[in-house]
């Protein structure tokens, strides 16, 4: 392989990971990790919230041994927000967080397979209606608008979905950088880049 094409993809991989978050803070892994579990709520569903989960704070997530997921409570649906993912390192005089902000992992899943889905289905059916349109012949039944609209549409719409779910979610990232911020007191590497 020349070096070229290693390069191109490289960059191509490295486009398709989200950005990381570097924070370092003077706390120890373990005190980090248990101040964050002290402020959050459990990312338990419920019936009798507003927001869908149980408890009352600004920040939902889960803390393991040394990863954790945070969101923002929401009183509205978005799951292509972004919810952080973190994983904490001990450094020279402290720790360091190393995170990335993305959609919850069934989120991603469904929109490969609604594409998937709207592609493999919806392509053969807008070829032969726009080959009914041009030739006249008789491929598919039904209203031919509806095989030249609907498959195109479907693509369309989970395509533009995540985008548009991102683009309500953006201040999320700096509400969760602040928040990580003030409570285990960490300083971000690249304030601007992170909260892109």
């Amino acid at each position: 392989m020349d070096t070229t094409s290693a390069t191109r993809r490289k960059c191509w991989c490295a486009q398709m990971r989200p950005p990381t978050v570097l924070l370092h803070s003077a706390l120890a892994p373990a005190t980090l990790l248990d101040a964050l579990r002290r402020s959050i709520d459990p990312a338990q569903r419920t019936l009798f919230s507003l927001s869908g989960y149980k408890g009352e704070r600004p920040v939902l997530g889960e803390v393991r041994e040394n990863t954790f997921r945070l969101l923002k409570r929401r009183y509205s649906r978005n799951d292509f927000a972004g919810q952080f993912y973190g994983t904490v390192v001990s450094e020279t005089g402290g720790s360091r967080i190393q995170g990335y902000f993305d959609a919850p992992r069934w989120a991603r899943y469904l929109m490969r397979f609604w594409l998937a889905f709207a592609v493999l289905c919806g392509a053969p059916i807008f070829v032969l209606t726009v080959l009914d349109v041009l030739n006249g012949s008789h491929h598919t039944t039904g209203d031919t608008w509806v095989g030249l609209i609907v498959p195109p549409a479907l693509i369309l719409f989970g395509t533009v979905l995540p985008k548009i779910g991102r683009a309500f979610g953006r201040g999320d990232h700096k509400f969760m950088l602040d928040f990580l911020q003030q409570t285990v007191a960490a300083r971000v590497e690249d304030l601007e880049m992170s909260i892109r």
